[in-house]
């Protein structure tokens, strides 16, 4: 393998394993303004926020259980009796 294709090799996987550049200005962006709140004192809550994300949790993780547990249930209730061996 020629010197110049190990450099670009290693070149190409160093950029791979990078983060990309939006994800990096993102993180700065994120940790300063999470210093400054904690810096203040506490960080304000935000309840609105806060309510919206659990009533979405709930809102996908009860019909799910009921589907994926009451599935079962259903099927005797639907076939009690009605299949013959």
């Amino acid at each position: 393998m020629s010197p110049l294709a190990i450099q670009a090799a290693r070149l190409a996987s160093r950029q791979a394993l990078r983060a990309p550049v939006w994800q990096q200005a993102f993180r700065r962006s994120a940790s300063s303004q999470l210093a400054k709140q904690y810096s203040m004192g506490t960080a304000p809550a935000d309840w609105g926020r806060i309510i919206r994300t659990r009533t979405q949790a709930l809102l996908l993780y009860f019909p799910g259980m009921a589907i994926a547990l009451g599935w079962p249930y259903l099927a005797y209730v639907l076939v009690d009796g009605h299949v013959k061996m």
